[in-house]
């Protein structure tokens, strides 16, 4: 009868540590901040940009990324305004130490861009919607429980633009670095 006792305690022990450990990582955590885009056509881009990623442990979880990014320039007269809007998905790696957050993703997904956005040389002919993958990750750093700053975010971001008229697809290499704070939900 003992030996039962001791081995369902040690069951009971055992089940309250994992619980324990499964709730030193954040279900979910929510990023909202600036976001700066260098595109291949050698333009600058000042946006925003948002993520949700739910933790499914530790070190695993499922990024939902989306951003925006808006130009402003001059073609001979006119002023001409674009923007792009990319929304994203895809498995993310988290290594927590401290208060420290170093992460890794790659996500999958559009954007939709503008006609005369400079995302190629010679601007993009038509508002069009293309397939687009970044890699990257940032460094977390925790203020509180429910607060860390996204001291930085660095992703390469390779879309993939056809044109409407010609049919013609062409690659675009861009960086994006983002700044900004993240509420980790409990």
């Amino acid at each position: 009868m003992r030996t039962i006792s001791g081995l369902m305690l040690g069951v009971f022990l055992i089940a309250l540590g994992s619980t324990a450990v499964a709730q030193d990582f954040p279900k979910a955590e929510v990023f909202g901040g600036y976001s700066y885009l260098r595109s291949a056509g050698n333009a600058n881009f000042n946006g925003w940009h948002g993520q949700l990623a739910f933790n499914m442990n530790r070190w695993f979880g499922l990024a939902a990324d989306f951003s925006g990014h808006y130009q402003t320039g001059s073609e001979e007269v006119n002023r001409v305004r674009a923007s792009n809007h990319a929304f994203l998905f895809g498995p993310q790696v988290t290594d927590r130490v401290g208060k420290i957050s170093g992460f890794a993703h790659a996500l999958f997904g559009g954007t939709m861009v503008d006609k005369g956005f400079l995302l190629i040389a010679g601007g993009i002919p038509e508002d069009t919607t293309s397939f687009t993958m970044a890699f990257g990750g940032g460094i977390d750093v925790g203020v509180s429980d429910a607060i860390a700053v996204r001291v930085f975010q660095v992703d390469y971001v390779r879309m993939r633009v056809e044109s409407p008229i010609t049919g013609d697809a062409k690659g675009a290499n861009n960086f994006r670095v983002s700044v900004g704070v993240v509420f980790k939900i409990q």
